[in-house]
């Protein structure tokens, strides 16, 4: 007991020179011994440089900076990346070791709050009960767990309308939600935040990579309004961030999750926004590290960089992680490396189109290039399967009339393309619905629809019992009872 607490002492006493930093990347050279991977060195711009008095704390302030090992470099020589503003660290300071690993701070109490990528509060919010934030567990961000394969997931409802028909999710399953710039995926994450919250289906993790300062804090916003912040743990290393940050914070709401699911015994979603930077920021420290890119600039450890993360997110022993990534589509190009690499992990794949949102169908759902897994006659009922079938085809006829109504008009069609235009366009406007994330924009109450009212509403369309209502009469409702004849 005596010799580990004897080595234990020791790595913490070790320290190392800062030789370089050039973009988020750090040199340190070690006179005796390596550190290994991933361990976490701290730079103090206090005069006596103290590491034992400041209690091994991850706490980024103005007057300190901490880097982890990533690479050797040579016999004497590691390379870091920077997991702080750097401003202050000059060649030849010193750094001490801190962890081997990098940790975050959990507890129960997490819920409700704002954190960085050490779960440090970043919310300026009392702590309860007027007390520090009160240490439950020191938890590694960099674990190596194999998650529980689980046949037979439930499918999980939504609310959502053309989410719970055409591409529906099972619990523990991981769904991309694909688009490019301004097409509402913010949006839908915060609505289905708010409506697993609103039935109590369990907890959620957010973990914000990459994205604008602006959107968080509104994120942050919209949820407490919703009243379901309380029900929320917030991770953030956002785009003013150095790439090390937004390469780690996922993996630190990851392991919040996991944290929920295992301890808590919640059924967990995580919330990953965006997925597509952090991708991003490991090609950046790529670049630095002098790696070789591969294709269009990406890194060549692209799949694994995400396999890292991905393979962390599933079932557990009771419950589950259900995972939902923002995936930003560059140039709406859906044959881009990093969308193709992401692809091979998720489960079901949502994209939101900006030809679609340019006629006012919200959410702007791309029926035609989404899709599911869980599409099976063995997974979802019999009628839903049907349904959802039945409405596919008759959005694929209206898509090679389109054309033709475009230029002659619906008139010149046949009669029984008429009726299936009609009813795909009753069809379109039915799968609108407002969000309760959006009612002070668009005034319009949200609404959380069943899957068997969606399933009822499109059944009698299809069957033409709405062929002489008015479009508007159909958009952004909820069940179909409520369209006026």
């Amino acid at each position: 007991m005596k010799k580990q607490s004897k080595n234990l002492n020791k790595a913490k006493n070790m320290q190392g020179i800062i030789m370089s930093i050039k973009g988020g990347v750090a040199e340190i050279a070690f006179r005796k011994e390596l550190p290994p991977i991933h361990s976490v060195f701290k730079f103090s711009h206090n005069k006596k440089n103290d590491i034992s008095k400041e209690q091994n704390q991850m706490v980024i302030d103005n007057e300190s900076a901490f880097f982890e090992i990533v690479e050797k470099k040579d016999i004497r020589t590691m390379r870091a990346i920077a997991l702080s503003p750097v401003e202050k660290v000059e060649r030849g300071a010193k750094v001490f070791m801190l962890n081997k690993q990098i940790s975050v701070l959990l507890n129960k109490n997490i819920l409700g709050r704002m954190f960085d990528l050490f779960g440090n509060p970043i919310d300026n919010q009392e702590y309860k009960n007027g007390k520090p934030f009160p240490l439950f567990k020191n938890t590694s961000i960099h674990q190596d767990k194999k998650n529980i394969s689980i046949q037979n997931k439930k499918i999980l409802e939504t609310g959502i309308k053309v989410i719970d028909l055409l591409t529906p999710f099972r619990i523990g399953d991981k769904i991309g939600l694909l688009g490019g710039a301004g097409v509402g995926k913010t949006i839908l994450i915060t609505e289905l935040i708010h409506n697993m919250a609103l039935k109590k289906m369990g907890y959620s993790c957010f973990a914000g990579i990459g994205e604008r300062i602006r959107e968080g804090n509104d994120l942050y916003i919209t949820l407490k309004k919703l009243n379901v912040l309380k029900n929320t743990a917030l991770y953030f290393g956002e785009m003013d961030k150095m790439p090390g940050p937004r390469t780690r914070v996922g993996l630190s709401a990851v392991t919040a999750a996991e944290f929920l699911r295992d301890k808590i015994g919640k059924d967990i979603f995580l919330f990953i926004d965006n997925i597509f930077r952090y991708t991003m920021a490991g090609m950046e420290l790529g670049a630095v590290l002098g790696k070789v890119p591969s294709e269009l600039g990406y890194q060549a450890t692209l799949s694994h960089d995400l396999a890292f993360l991905q393979e962390r997110i599933g079932p557990g022993a009771k419950n589950n992680i259900t995972s939902l990534q923002a995936i930003y589509v560059p140039a709406d190009d859906l044959t881009d490396p990093a969308v193709v690499s992401i692809f091979s992990h998720i489960d079901a794949s949502l994209v939101l189109s900006r030809s679609v949102a340019e006629k006012g169908i919200y959410p702007a759902v791309d029926t035609f290039h989404s899709h599911s897994s869980s599409i099976d006659k063995e997974i979802i009922s019999q009628r839903h399967f049907e349904i959802a079938s039945q409405v596919r085809k008759t959005f694929q006829k209206y898509q090679e009339l389109f054309h033709i109504i475009a230029i002659l008009g619906i008139d010149e069609l046949s009669r029984s393309d008429r009726i299936i235009a009609k009813r795909a366009e009753r069809l379109q406007r039915f799968l609108t619905q407002p969000f309760f994330s959006t009612e002070e924009f668009s005034n319009k109450k949200g609404v959380y629809v069943p899957l068997e009212k969606t399933l009822d509403g499109c059944e009698r369309i299809l069957n033409g019992e709405f062929d002489r209502v008015d479009l508007d009469k159909l958009y952004m409702i909820g069940s179909i009872d409520e369209a006026r004849i």
